[in-house]
Parts: structure tokens; sequence; C-alpha cells
């Protein structure tokens, strides 16, 4: 009975691990300013992530994580997500979201 139980507490430590170490960034943030300031963030973002897909809209081709940006009116909206483990997004987003709040 012993042994059934360490077994079984074991496993589950393990698979609690493995579901651990497979957590993806996850990001995403609304913030609202003047029109002025959220217009001169377009221009930090295209430094980072270059022209948008269509005017004031950021995303993403790479297969490695998602993105999406938007910029509307006095609204500036980011949400990215890490597909793989091949690429770190997390600190590509962090970079950005320091200058993006310094303006803003």
């Amino acid at each position: 009975m012993n042994a059934k139980i360490l077994i079984l507490y074991v496993t589950m430590s393990l698979s609690s691990l493995l579901c651990f170490s497979q957590e993806k960034f996850k990001y995403r943030e609304e913030i609202q300013s003047t029109n002025e300031k959220v217009h001169k963030v377009e221009t930090l973002v295209q430094q980072e992530f270059g022209l948008p897909s269509s005017p004031g809209i950021w995303t993403s081709t790479n297969p490695d994580y998602g993105l999406m940006i938007r910029t509307k009116g006095n609204t500036f909206t980011i949400s990215a997500w890490q597909i793989s483990d091949n690429i770190d997004i997390k600190a590509k987003i962090e970079k950005l979201m320091l200058k993006v709040k310094s303006e803003l």
C-alpha cells in the first residue's frame, strides 16, 4: 500500500513539474493615453517589429510566437504569446513595453 502511494506521489510530482516547465509566455495589456502619445508609440513598435500589416495593426508571421499590436485613437493594445521553445518573445516584449510605458 505504501509503495502504491509513493508511486502515485512521484508520478503526480513529475507530471506537475513537466506541466510547469511547459508553461509558455503570455502577455496582454491595454493602455489609454492621448492620440499624440499613441502615435509616438507607433514609431517604437515599427522599430521593433517593422511596418504594420495594416494601418495601426501589427501581427506576427513568425511560427514561434503570436503577436497582435493595435493602436487606435487613444488606445494601445498588445497581446503576445510564445508558441514554441525556439524563441523567447518575453524579452522582446518587456523591452518594448519599457519604452512604451515611458512614452505613454
